[in-house]
Order: C-alpha cells, then structure tokens, then sequence
C-alpha cells in the first residue's frame, strides 16, 4: 500500500497542490501534516485500480519536482518505508510486471495464445 503523506508547515501553495490529488479539505490537509498521517491512499489491483493508477502517476510526476509538498511512504514491507522518486518508479514496474504476467497466464488458459511468446499486451502501458 501506498501513502502520500503531507510535509510539515504547508504553506498556500503547497495546499493548493495537495488538494488537488486528494478530496480532504485544507483543515483536514493541515491537520495531517501536524500529525504526518495520510492524505491518499492506493492499494494495487483493488477497486479501481485502472484508475487509480494513473492518479499515481500524476502524482508521481508532481514527487520528481525539487518541492514536492508531500512523501511517499510504502507500508506492503509492515513499516512505513519512505520511497524515493525513484523507488516508487521501481514499484511501478514491478506492479507492471505482475499486470502482464496475469494478463498473459490469463491468455494461456483460454486458449486464447498457445504459447507465450505470442502474447500482445490487453492494455497501453501506464509506467
């Protein structure tokens, strides 16, 4: 599971950011950042995964920025695992990964492929 967690003494424009990847209001966004706990949270391959990842990405590309006003902790290792830009990408792929693996066994036992090398992606890649 994913986290993406407010930093410290926000000021307007870092509000403004975060109110635009997550529906809290700017009380609720303040009050996370005193407490450091959540704004957004992402489980892969639950609900709506399909959409939910490309918020991910959106948000993503807003932690690659020098000012960021928020982390991104991972909580799958049982601690909070503070990922870096870099390591978020990494998960990324690796959820990628088990996508296309799933998709491709899927694709197998269908019948739909007779073997592996002819499998074609089901959707555009989101990484």
């Amino acid at each position: 599971m994913i986290e993406i967690i407010p930093k410290k003494n926000l000021n307007a424009a870092e509000i403004k950011v975060l109110r635009e990847i997550s529906s809290l209001s700017i009380s609720q966004i303040k009050k996370a950042s005193s407490e450091g706990t959540s704004i957004r949270c992402f489980e892969a391959f639950v609900n709506n995964w399909e959409e939910q990842r490309v918020e991910l990405v959106s948000i993503y590309h807003l932690y690659l920025e020098d000012d960021a006003p928020f982390t991104v902790v991972n909580l799958d290792s049982g601690t909070q695992e503070l990922l870096t830009p870099e390591q978020l990408y990494s998960t990324f792929k690796f959820w990628r990964s088990i996508e296309l693996k799933e998709q491709k066994n899927s694709d197998l036992e269908m019948g739909y492929i007779n073997n592996p090398n002819e499998f074609l992606p089901h959707d555009e890649d989101w990484v």
